[in-house]
C-alpha cells in the first residue's frame, strides 16, 4: 500500500460516507422493524374486537331467547289461569 496523501485522504471519504450508509440502512431497518411490530399489534387488537363482537353477539343471541321463553311461558300459564 502506498502512502500517497490523496489516497489515504480519499479512503477515509469513503469510510465516512459507508459509515453514514449504514447508519441510514440501520435507521430504515429500526423504522421497518417497529412498522411491523405496529402493524400486528393494530392486527391483534382487530382481532380481539371481532372475539369479542361474536362473543357479546351470542351472549345477546342467549338472552333474546331466554326472553323469547320467558314470554310463553308467561303467556302459557296466564292462559291457564283463566
Amino acid at each position: 500500500m502506498t502512502n500517497h496523501p490523496d489516497l489515504a485522504k480519499r479512503d477515509q471519504t469513503d469510510l465516512i460516507f459507508r459509515s453514514d450508509n449504514m447508519s441510514l440502512m440501520n435507521e430504515d431497518l429500526a423504522r421497518a422493524h417497529c412498522r411491523e411490530l405496529r402493524e400486528d399489534i393494530v392486527m391483534h387488537h382487530r382481532a380481539r374486537r371481532v372475539l369479542v363482537a361474536r362473543k357479546l353477539e351470542r351472549r345477546a343471541a342467549r338472552a333474546a331467547q331466554r326472553a323469547r321463553r320467558l314470554a310463553a311461558a308467561a303467556i302459557t300459564a296466564s292462559s291457564r289461569a283463566v
